[in-house]
This record gives C-alpha cells, structure tokens and sequence, in this order.
C-alpha cells in the first residue's frame, strides 16, 4: 500500500500520539468506572454536556471559519488571531458568571452543582485554546506533541487522584487539569514557533467590521457545531432529565467504548486538513479524496457489524457485570461509527472546500431527526432510545450531505463505501456458524477481524490501488 502511505511521516506521528491519546482515555475510563461506578460516571457526563455546550456558545463559530482562511492562505494568521481572540474571552468569562449565577440558585442536585462549579472555567479555556492554528497551517507534529503530553499527564493525575469510591469527588478537577493542559501546552508552542504575533492595524478602524463579517460566516460553522451537538451530547442532558445519573452513567460507559473511534477523524482529518482546502481551491478533489476515504473508512465502518454480534462480550470484558446493561445501547451505537463515518468522510471536507453553508444543513436535518427522536424515544427506551435516536441523526447526515457532495464533486463515494460495507458484512456468516461451535469471544473476534482485512486487502488491490497510484502521478 505505498500509494496510501507515501509522505505519511505527519499522518505516522499522529496516528502514534493519538493512539497513546485514546489508549490512556480508555483506560482511564475503565479505571476510574470500575472505582466509582456508574452514578458518577453519570454526573461527570452530565457536566461535560453543559460545558460543551457553553463552550461552542463562546466560540460562536469563530475558531472554524479562521481555520478555513487560514489553510487556504486567505488570511494571515496574525489577523486572524486579532480578530477571533478577544470575543471569544469575552463571550466565555459571560457565560462562566452565568453558570454560576443559574447553579447558585437553580434547584440543581447538589452533586451536579459540585461538578458543575469545578469544571466551569473549562468554557474560557476550550474556547480561547489555540491549537486549530497547528492544523490549519498544516503542522500536525505541533498537535501530536501536545496529545502525547497531554495523555501523558492526564494518566498521571487519574493515578494519583482516583484511589477509591470517595475520590469521585477529584474528577471534576481532573477534567479541567486535562483541559488546562492543552491550553497552556498550545499557548507554549504557540510562542516557540513565533505565530504569536497581533495585527495592531485592525484597532484603526476596521476591527468591528471584519468581526462582523466573521460572526456572520462563523454562524454557519455554529450551527454545524450545535447540530452536532445535539445529536453527539445533548442526549445525556435528556437522560438526565427522563432517568437518572445511574442510567447516564450506563449509557456514557457504552459511548466510551465507540469514542476512541471518533478519534480516527481527529488523526486523519486534521492531517489532510490543508490539502483537501488545496485540493478544492486547485480543482484536483480526487488526488486527496482517495486516500483519505480509504484511511477514514478501514477501521471505522466494519464497527457497527462487529459489535452487532460482539457488543455484550465487549462489555463484559472491559467494564464487568455492574455495566451489563450498556451492551443494548453499544450494539446499536455501533452503527453509530459506521454512519458517523459515511456522514464525516461526506460532510468534513466541506469545511475545507468553502461549503460552510452545506455543512451546516446538513447537519442541521441530522438535529432535527435527533431532537425528536430523543424526545420521542427516551422516555420510554432510556439509553437505547438515546442510541436509537443518534443512529437515526448519522443517517441523515449521510443522506443529506450525499446530495450536496454529488453536486460539488463526481467522485464515486458511494461505490466506495459499498466496498466497505460488503467486507463489513460477509465475514458475520461464518463467525456466526462457529459460534455454534465455540462461545470463545477472543477466537470469534480473531476470525471476524482475519476475514475483514482479507476482504479489505482484496478490495485494495482491486479497486483502490490503481486509482491511488493515478492520484499520486497526477500530484
């Protein structure tokens, strides 16, 4: 497969970082779920669904559009951070005091308005942290530093700090630590790569009137972000609402087990970042489309049909028999990564291609989907109405931004998604003829995966690799 991987030095050194990244998440999440259980695993969710939100508020769209000027070189950097730094620390310091005005006096669980209070000034700090600038300007090594520290810091804290059932009440401040971290660490490389600099000329007259332009264009990046967020986050706060922080914590011990695979887009996305915007502005969508489907797609479309069989053996083996009842919802969000990536290898590269309007709708109808299903669902289905109604909001997504990809752009993504999707499905048929044999999860988990990249091999070589090695001449 040298096609895929020539040049991959950026895409080899962030795979490495965010697979250590994901490795100490998950293990930190197994660890601290087994210490505490899933009450407060409840809470913990509940409150990162609030400051997520809060977080996206305060950036209002900002932190998107200047990354799409600034990997097409529309604008410099220093201009950008000019323009985009200083609402966005207003917007957050507002809604940090309005966070804690509405936990002082709302009738909050006291627990909750513990949680709530330790972790609200992640909002100015997710939202002003300036590591986008590492990806939009194509310095994916910057970013890889950062994760790898990060994780590596984070590991130490959880160890530290979570020993026992009565140190859940460390964990709030352990989600802010983690989020300090990546501030401070992007600030630092920030200043030791001289991209610090300020536009002091936009003060002379013009500022409000590019921040102006920049709200109205970021608005569309916004509305993607809240959509998405909807049909990503905001169904904790729902459970919350119907259920209780045991059934949150249930359904958030499941999502945990699909989250690292999120992270294949948060390694290949920013890393093809520029060059998907290069390709748009230089009309040669094909060159970077095909390796970039093919790497977003291997691991992260067979999920849903592996753990349509394998979600309770999964559960078991990670979390044991207090989480039994996360396998219902793991099943179905297992198709949640399969769709969730039919929908992002379709709608991310938007953001690059200056569709920030497509973008935005198409997630929007997925929001839309989300929000009555949500409604509709989880007051009588709990965590699996929850699953349900994401699934349905993935679907959508696909199906939406599949009508506005065919108009920008001939290239055949259906036909290679339905590659994946056969080699996906056919080896379930003899997995589950030797489950007849043998209950051995580990020995049915080596044979769906062998047969899998067998298919995937095939499928390579016969359908990938010379179409690679003809964007590669063409580059």
């Amino acid at each position: 497969m040298g096609a895929l991987f020539s040049g991959g030095k950026k895409l080899t050194f962030r795979a490495v970082a965010e697979m250590l990244g994901l490795l100490v998440t998950a293990l930190g999440m197994i660890y601290i779920s087994r210490v505490v259980g899933p009450e407060y695993i409840g809470f913990s969710a509940t409150t990162s669904a609030v400051i997520i939100l809060l977080g996206r508020l305060a950036d209002g769209g900002l932190t998107a559009y200047a990354s799409q000027l600034l990997a097409r070189d529309d604008e410099p950097l220093p201009t950008l951070l000019t323009i985009i730094t200083p609402p966005k620390f207003v917007s957050s310091i507002a809604l940090v005091l309005a966070t804690v005005a509405v936990v002082a006096f709302a009738p909050l669980n006291e627990k909750l308005k513990y949680f709530l209070n330790a972790t609200v000034l992640m909002v100015v700090l997710e939202s002003c942290t300036p590591a986008w600038v590492f990806v939009a300007l194509g310095r994916i090594n910057a970013s890889s530093v950062i994760r790898i520290a990060q994780s590596i810091l984070y590991a130490a804290a959880i160890v530290i700090f979570i020993r026992q059932p009565d140190d859940w009440r460390h964990l709030p401040y352990l989600t802010l630590f983690n989020s300090g971290v990546n501030f401070v660490l992007s600030v630092v490389l920030l200043a030791y790569f001289r991209l610090n600099s300020l536009d002091r000329q936009l003060f002379d007259g013009n500022y409000l009137k590019r921040l102006g332009r920049f709200y109205r264009e970021g608005g569309h990046f916004l509305k993607a972000d809240l959509s998405g967020y909807v049909y990503t986050t905001s169904d904790r706060l729902i459970l919350y609402y119907f259920t209780n922080p045991q059934t949150v914590g249930i359904y958030e011990a499941a999502y945990k087990l699909i989250n690292p695979f999120y992270s294949i887009n948060g390694v290949v996305t920013p890393t093809f970042f520029r060059e998907l915007a290069q390709s748009f502005k230089n009309g040669d969508i094909g060159r970077v489309m095909t390796k970039y489907v093919f790497i977003m797609s291997i691991f992260s479309i067979p999920l849903g049909f592996y753990l349509f069989y394998f979600s309770s053996f999964i559960v078991h083996e990670v979390y044991g028999p207090p989480f039994a009842a996360s396998a219902d919802s793991l099943l179905i969000l297992g198709f949640v990564i399969t769709f969730g990536f039919t929908s992002g290898i379709i709608a991310q590269p938007f953001c690059a291609w200056n569709m920030q309007r497509e973008f935005g709708s198409s997630v929007f109808w997925g929001n839309v989907m989300n929000t009555i299903l949500n409604f509709t669902l989880i007051p009588f289905f709990g965590a699996v109405g929850a699953a349900i109604a994401t699934l349905a909001a993935k679907v959508m997504v696909t199906v939406v931004s599949y009508g506005y990809f065919r108009r920008a752009t001939d290239y055949p993504i259906a036909a290679d998604f339905g590659w994946f999707f056969l080699a996906s499905l056919i080896p379930l048929a003899p997995v589950l003829l030797l489950a007849g044999i043998t209950d051995n999860g580990y020995l049915l988990t080596t044979v769906y995966g062998a047969l899998y990249l067998a298919m995937i091999y095939i499928v390579y070589r016969r359908v990938f690799k010379e179409r690679m090695r003809g964007a590669e001449a063409s580059g």
